[in-house]
């Protein structure tokens, strides 16, 4: 029991008293006196299951003995008080006549359902619904090995039974097995759906289990080269150089066939192939620059008659001019 849960009962106002009243048991002669009945209509009401024992144990005689909770047997003589006189209602009186006797399927069901609720996990709760059901009963509701195995792994004690006779032990186990039908299709029925529940929740826990392995296993894209690993770095484009930037307009432009070299791949071999063609496109354009020019300087010498010294030197120096690189 956790201890928060005892925190809580020891926090009660009619602590210890009203705990022990509310889990004060009785058997059959004790019941009949609380509900002021005989002991044959207390067990014919107990065999109906009009009310459900709480537990059991086998005494000296090899004989089970049904344990009901005073409080519900309370509230049973106050919600059907016609039951606890006079003639038993048809139905019930058939029942009885057939043998039926509900006393150890009701606590089946109680006890499976209180394991089931104090379950850690759904696979527990299947093993509980499972512990009910006999061996060849399991073997036909779940086919695999591998969780039939599991389930009687984690499967709990219904009622603790150690360190007793033989004939006490197998009188035990009679009484947790179910053996009729309807109950068995119903437990049937319920550990199923555990078993649906229980292996939805094992592949979304593995599910998640893979993507995490995944993420932790995603190589990390470092700038930082290590010694003996390539390191995935995104291409850097090279810059233009100097020489580049100061080409002539047909490389720059991207008229001319050095164009896309000298943009753009960087290449070096490229590049000096255009740079050698604006090389001879500006010294064409260089010669026929100087010689223009020297045609105008002769004319206008001549045409205005002007010192031949000073045409000379203009010439000289239009052709030092002309003569320095473009770029």
């Amino acid at each position: 029991m956790p201890r928060s849960e005892l925190a809580r009962l020891r926090a009660e106002e009619d602590f210890p008293d009203g705990l022990r009243a509310r889990l004060h048991t009785v058997d059959a002669g004790g019941g009949a006196r609380l509900l002021g009945i005989s002991s044959a209509r207390f067990a014919r009401l107990a065999r109906g299951g009009c009310f459900s024992p709480v537990s059991f144990y086998v005494n000296r005689y090899r004989t089970v003995v049904w344990l009901y909770l005073a409080p519900e047997l309370r509230e049973f003589a106050q919600r059907r008080p016609e039951l606890l006189a006079g003639y038993l209602p048809r139905g019930l009186r058939i029942l009885l006549a057939e043998g039926v006797d509900l006393r150890a399927g009701h606590w089946r069901g109680r006890r499976v359902g209180e394991l089931c609720r104090q379950a850690e996990g759904p696979w527990e709760a299947a093993a509980a619904r499972a512990a009910v059901l006999a061996g060849d009963v399991l073997e036909e509701a779940v086919p695999d090995a591998r969780e039939r195995a599991r389930l009687r792994a984690l499967r709990p004690e219904l009622t603790p039974h150690r360190g007793r006779s033989a004939a006490v032990g197998e009188l035990a186990r009679q009484v947790c097995t179910a053996s009729a039908e309807d109950e068995i299709f119903w437990q049937r029925l319920l550990l199923a759906a555990d078993l649906e529940t229980a292996r939805a929740a094992e592949q979304s826990a593995t599910a998640q289990d893979a993507a995490r392995a995944v993420r932790r296993a995603r190589p990390v894209r470092s700038a930082v080269p290590v010694a003996g690993r390539a390191c995935a770095l995104p291409p850097v484009r090279s810059l233009p150089s100097a020489a580049a930037v100061r080409e002539p307009e047909q490389c720059r432009t991207g008229t001319g066939r050095g164009s896309r070299s000298a943009r753009g791949t960087g290449s070096a071999e490229r590049a000096r192939t255009c740079r050698g063609q604006a090389e001879t496109a500006a010294a064409a354009e260089k010669a026929r620059a100087r010689d223009g020019w020297t045609r105008v300087l002769h004319r206008a010498c001549v045409g205005r008659a002007l010192p031949v010294r000073w045409c000379r030197d203009a010439r000289r120096e239009w052709t030092v001019g002309l003569s320095r690189p473009a770029f």
